[in-house]
């Protein structure tokens, strides 16, 4: 039996007030796989992310999740999608334990995996303490705990080492290959950090001008002398 791809777009493309700004867009990733999602400011990156988490729909093309698409069952799909956005999301009134305890509530997950995700993100010493009080760095691996509730097949993360020291940003960088690895999750993962990036990638999914400019194995980028070199090879119309 194949195995559907955790996710494919169609023919994607958004427009607002009559202006296409992304699209169209066609693209398929592999499970088990570490996406780097790259472009320029304004290139499309936020655009595709609200589109693939189902924030916003596609003027025109398809989203398909697992092999679902449209309807039941594409919101049955995103249960099995966790998200990090590039901004807390976090219930500042409620401690890192009950901000756990309310997702898996509204979202229907078990509660018995609380526990090692606020050891894993290093917050099992601050579970009871308000997230108003937290750092910004505290915060983030909170949300980053969030995502990752329910043990999801495909993590998608906007930004995600935003406001984080170095050793915080090592530890998300950790977790996201401990997970790849252990669980055979598949993240797409966005960030203007490249060096950073380069860290966690097997692949690189770039975008410019709302266009998809190529998406390539990490090993190229290593062949073009850096991820920088890669970008801007793809965006001047090189290979694709």
């Amino acid at each position: 039996m194949t195995t559907a791809m955790p996710l494919r777009l169609h023919g994607v493309t958004k427009a607002y007030r009559g202006r296409t700004v992304l699209g169209p867009i066609d693209l398929a990733l592999e499970a088990g796989r570490v996406y780097g999602l790259i472009g320029e400011n304004g290139a499309g990156k936020s655009t595709l992310i609200r589109i693939v988490t189902g924030t916003a729909r596609p003027s025109s093309g398809s989203v398909e999740l697992f092999g679902e698409r449209g309807g039941r069952g594409l919101a049955a799909a995103r249960r099995r999608m966790g998200y990090m956005p590039d901004a807390s999301s976090a219930y500042p009134g409620l401690s890192a334990r009950a901000n756990l305890e309310v997702r898996c509530l509204e979202w229907g997950v078990p509660a018995s995996g609380i526990d090692g995700l606020l050891e894993a993100v290093g917050l099992e010493a601050a579970g009871k303490k308000r997230v108003r009080a937290f750092s910004m760095g505290m915060r983030r691996r909170l949300d980053l705990a969030v995502a990752l509730l329910g043990n999801p097949d495909l993590v998608v993360m906007d930004e995600p080492v935003n406001g984080l020291d170095p050793t915080g940003i090592i530890e998300v960088r950790e977790l996201v290959r401990r997970v790849n690895r252990e669980r055979g999750t598949t993240f797409l993962v966005s960030s203007h950090i490249l060096p950073e990036l380069a860290e966690v990638a097997t692949d690189y999914v770039v975008v410019s001008q709302g266009r998809l400019a190529g998406t390539v194995p990490a090993r190229d980028a290593a062949g073009a002398g850096s991820l920088e070199a890669l970008y801007g090879r793809l965006v001047r119309g090189g290979d694709r």
